[in-house]
């Protein structure tokens, strides 16, 4: 299900029912959806029952990230995240407040992060409504950052042999 934050009906709708089901709640840009994205939600949804997941907006991942970014509109990486096996509900999130609206209408059981936030768990919005659950990062796998760079080196070596 596509939730609107902008709609509280929406979170109370969605969480009807799930009052003996654990809600887990998270969010990142997912900005080229890849491997550790996929590994980091399956993960958060094997310490829940149910996982609700923000993905940030375009608006959003531009501040964050650089006016490069995003690589994918908002829609699609919403449509990507949303039809992931592991993720049983998502939301376009404009800025925190989207995040704690959905928070306060969901009322999770737990509010998922990854290990960057290890250090900032007092900064985890939500973190007053449900306890802050940090999932540990898996070393092997890149960010959407370290693709790109990737990418870019690769493209100025070859550019430089010919």
């Amino acid at each position: 299900m596509i939730l609107d934050p902008k709609n509280p009906n929406d979170a109370l709708i969605f969480s009807r029912g799930t009052d003996s089901r654990k809600v887990g709640l998270t969010s990142g840009c997912f900005d080229l959806l890849h491997h550790y994205h996929l590994l980091y939600l399956e993960r958060c949804r094997r310490l829940c029952d149910i996982l609700v997941v923000g993905v940030d907006s375009d608006m959003r991942v531009k501040k964050m990230k650089g006016d490069e970014r995003p690589i994918a509109p908002e829609h699609v990486r919403l449509a990507m995240v949303h039809g992931l096996r592991a993720v049983d509900a998502a939301f376009v999130m404009n800025d925190l407040d989207d995040f704690l609206t959905m928070a306060i209408g969901l009322n999770p059981k737990v509010i998922f992060r990854n290990q960057e936030w290890a250090e900032r768990v007092k900064e985890v919005v939500g973190r007053s409504i449900a306890p802050v659950v940090i999932v540990p990062d898996v070393v092997t796998i890149d960010s959407t950052t370290g693709i790109i760079s990737h990418i870019l080196r690769q493209s100025k070596g070859r550019k430089r042999s010919r």
